[in-house]
């Protein structure tokens, strides 16, 4: 009975955010990818609200959040009530709420290779005109394993790769021939699937000359992140005051090229970048701490490799001058493949920080034997309240500070919290609303 109420709940909603999207008839843009589509999202944002007016999903990236958000229908505290409100207003919407926009920004996000958490479902309720894939990794793994009978880890990892990829990609092999898809071919996984394509191709690299939108230099300072590309042999810089990731790098050109596939000029997406910029709470913001240390804030996710791999490059190259701590969290939902990727980040850590606090088991299980075994500074605790004390012991001033976390019963923007400068900064964390503070004060 609940099973079907959901599947009935999840048609309704489909059924009337396709016939608000088909009365608006706007230009949608399909983001997807294992990390960084929120980033990528508010960077096209930037760039298309100078010229057009545009709706962005802000996150609300699933099977429930795409309809919510296009009937703007807002869900706080996911209570029954709420539900049978939104069910109510759905049709209202739809007959009498005519506001334009120009552009749709939707998030992609897939929890399974199954419906309705998976990118065949996605495209059941939004079809794109523009689509991009900021990369493909290992994301929800927990829920690919079932699907995959090997039992060698190394074959277990292809095939659980191959068919995240298989999902993923199809936000670009999906298109229309009048469409455009925007590759980072950097990633292989995404390169793959350039052959499959039927849509017009823009293609983005940092190695490959002769990509559409080729990468060729990245500069970062204490207070600038400076990117240099070429696009139809034409050299172009953007400069952000912010110093970032890597991984940004990509998510700037993503968002440049698919302006051009929007017809906007370079220029204009370049400055509209550079006046506009800003980061979401949790991801790679960066605060004045007690004591005078500086905290970078990404404490919004930490479900897939790549990113925590990026954040602890940056904090090793732009911390040198400091004591570099990272309070790191486990990476979860990722079943058979936590081990090996768990013990890649503890190699990392070895090169990048000076004291690491792991919050979580798995972190505990996986990590802490490569750090034991190399005689580095760590503390290990399976939740935050149990490692709160030693973080306000351990800080000393002038410690730079890198927090990463997830939202599965670790919630790190408690770490950061406590230990802001200004109390009133507390505003900009990510999880805020009683519904988020309901969950953390049940949360260990």
């Amino acid at each position: 009975m609940k099973e079907r109420l959901i599947l009935f709940v999840l048609w309704y909603l489909r059924f009337f955010a396709k016939l608000q999207i088909k009365k608006i008839n706007p230009l949608i843009i399909g983001v997807g990818g294992a990390s960084g589509k929120t980033s990528l999202s508010n960077f096209i944002q930037i760039i298309f609200s100078k010229k057009y007016t545009v709706r962005q999903g802000k996150g609300k990236n699933s099977e429930t959040g795409i309809p919510l958000d296009i009937l703007k229908l807002n869900i706080k505290n996911y209570t029954h009530s709420e539900w049978l409100k939104a069910l109510i207003l759905a049709p209202i919407r739809v007959l009498f709420d005519w506001e334009k926009f120009d552009i749709y920004i939707a998030e992609m996000g897939i929890d399974s290779p199954v419906e309705p958490k998976n990118m065949s479902y996605l495209l059941k309720i939004i079809q794109p005109k523009i689509s991009a894939l900021t990369n493909i990794s290992f994301e929800h793994s927990v829920y690919f394993d079932p699907l995959v009978k090997e039992e060698s880890l190394s074959q277990r990892e292809e095939d659980i790769l191959r068919l995240t990829a298989k999902q993923e990609s199809l936000l670009l092999t999906s298109l229309n021939q009048d469409g455009t898809a925007v590759l980072n071919i950097d990633d292989e996984n995404i390169a793959k699937v350039k052959n499959q394509i039927t849509s017009q191709v823009l293609t983005v690299s940092g190695k490959d000359k002769n990509a559409d939108f080729y990468i060729e230099n990245i500069k970062n300072f204490v207070n600038e992140f400076v990117l240099s590309f070429k696009f139809k042999n034409k050299n172009y810089t953007l400069k952000i005051e912010n110093p970032l990731p890597l991984h940004f790098a990509y998510s700037f050109i993503l968002a440049i090229a698919i302006a051009d596939a929007g017809n906007i000029e370079i220029e204009d997406a370049i400055k509209a970048l550079e006046e506009g910029f800003f980061l979401p709470p949790g991801r790679m913001s960066v605060f004045k701490g007690i004591k005078n240390t500086v905290i970078i804030d990404s404490s919004y996710n930490n479900a897939t490799l790549t990113p925590i791999l990026d954040l602890l490059s940056f904090v090793k190259d732009i911390g040198k001058q400091r004591r570099r701590i990272g309070i790191i969290g486990d990476m979860r939902e990722l079943g058979t493949m936590s081990k090996a990727l768990h013990e890649q980040v503890a190699g990392k850590i070895l090169e990048s920080l000076d004291i690491a606090i792991l919050i979580g088991p798995l972190s505990t299980e996986y990590i802490v034997p490569i750090l034991k075994r190399n005689d580095f500074p760590y503390y290990s605790f399976l939740n935050f309240s149990l490692a709160k004390k030693t973080i306000l012991d351990l800080i000393k001033p002038k410690d730079m500070i890198l927090i990463k976390g997830s939202q599965n019963t670790l919630f790190l923007e408690r770490a950061v919290e406590i230990l802001l400068q200004d109390s009133k900064d507390v505003d900009k964390l990510c999880r805020r609303g009683q519904y988020w503070e309901a969950i953390r004060d049940k949360t260990p």
